[in-house]
């Protein structure tokens, strides 16, 4: 063979070698990027189930009174002890509203409602500064708190697992009830629900109603929606937090009760301006005012009566609460009121167990 010969063959072996190297480095290359996108993907399940479990609904309950309740007319709610030795007759009533992080504005609203109170079981009354949900629930349950208010989605725990007999909640000539809201900034480009896919959604405290498990529901229910896998989740620790990172654009959505939100209007802390709602549910039942199941009887009626023939007119419960549109206590049935938020407490599995 000559020198021409065997450069030709070489040539001709070249462009051959390099069309086999070339498919064998694209089949390594296919077979990495698939097992890349295989891990990613596990990786991606791992974390929607790891959120799912966070968020209760791969793991939903059935709640009830706790064991040392008794509930002989089946109305949900704790029986007063029959044994006289059980029941408490305090010589001071404490009482609280909703743990916040600004307690004194309620102390001051609830000064007209406590002397009514006082009178009615010729008994001082005492504001107690509650800033955190489970210790409010924890001093009811102990006796350290003789009436009390909780959020709407805290209310089902308060009654099952600390004995919260509710009364009356917060009512008036607006709608009954809030709403809870999904809401963006104004110049977000969200228009609707669907929109929040892919987004952070602002959130407040797993106890909470319409900063939490409400929102974490329904949008699995009515839009298919799951955090982790369609949205994230950022806790704000408070629905006025959350109203203000809206106002000011740092959270891109955010979970809110349409009656905070009116309130947060009429102080000017934002604008309708400010914000567009991309989501509105059905109606849910305002934060009630109780007391403790173990009350001596004569005392628990008392207190009862004298929360429910408060005249709000003049006084500052009016203040506080009259721009939401909520002028006036009104009765509640714990059993009919809270039994959407009780579903949605299974299905979230929350359960009603307080350490």
């Amino acid at each position: 063979m000559t020198f021409a010969e065997t450069k030709s063959r070489t040539h001709l072996h070249f462009p051959v070698a390099l069309v086999v190297s070339v498919i064998v480095i694209g089949a390594v290359a296919v077979v990495i990027y698939l097992q890349i996108q295989t891990l990613m993907q596990e990786r991606i399940n791992a974390a929607n189930e790891a959120s799912l479990r966070l968020s209760g609904l791969a793991t939903p309950v059935v709640n009830r009174l706790a064991s040392q309740y008794s509930d002989a007319n089946g109305n949900m709610v704790a029986d007063c002890p029959s044994d006289p030795a059980q029941q408490l007759d305090p010589p001071v009533l404490n009482i609280s509203y909703i743990a916040t992080e600004d307690p004194e504005k309620f102390r001051d609203g609830f000064k007209e409602l406590m002397a009514h109170i006082s009178q009615a079981t010729g008994k001082p009354v005492n504001y107690v500064l509650t800033r955190d949900t489970d210790e409010e629930l924890r001093d009811l349950r102990d006796g350290k708190l003789q009436i009390a208010a909780f959020g709407s989605g805290t209310v089902p725990l308060a009654v099952d697992a600390c004995g919260f007999v509710p009364v009356c909640r917060l009512g008036g000539s607006a709608e009954d009830g809030y709403h809870m809201l999904i809401i963006v900034p104004a110049n977000s480009p969200m228009n609707q629900i669907y929109d929040i896919k892919g987004h952070e959604l602002g959130v407040t405290e797993v106890s909470s109603n319409s900063g939490y498990k409400a929102a974490l529901v329904l949008l699995s229910k009515d839009v298919g929606y799951v955090p982790g896998r369609d949205f994230t989740l950022r806790f704000s620790g408070g629905q006025d937090l959350s109203i203000k990172h809206i106002a000011d654009g740092t959270y891109q959505a955010a979970a809110v009760a349409s009656d905070v939100l009116v309130r947060a209007e009429a102080e000017g802390r934002i604008k309708v301006s400010d914000f567009k709602v991309i989501y509105s549910s059905e109606l849910f039942p305002t934060a009630p005012l109780g007391y403790a199941y173990n009350l001596k009887p004569e005392l628990a009626a008392k207190i009862r009566a004298a929360l429910l023939d408060f005249q709000w007119k003049g006084t500052g419960l009016e203040n506080l609460f009259g721009p939401s549109g909520q002028t006036k206590f009104i009765p509640v049935n714990y059993k009919n009121d809270w039994a959407l938020v009780r579903r949605i407490d299974d299905a979230i599995g929350s359960a009603h167990v307080l350490q």
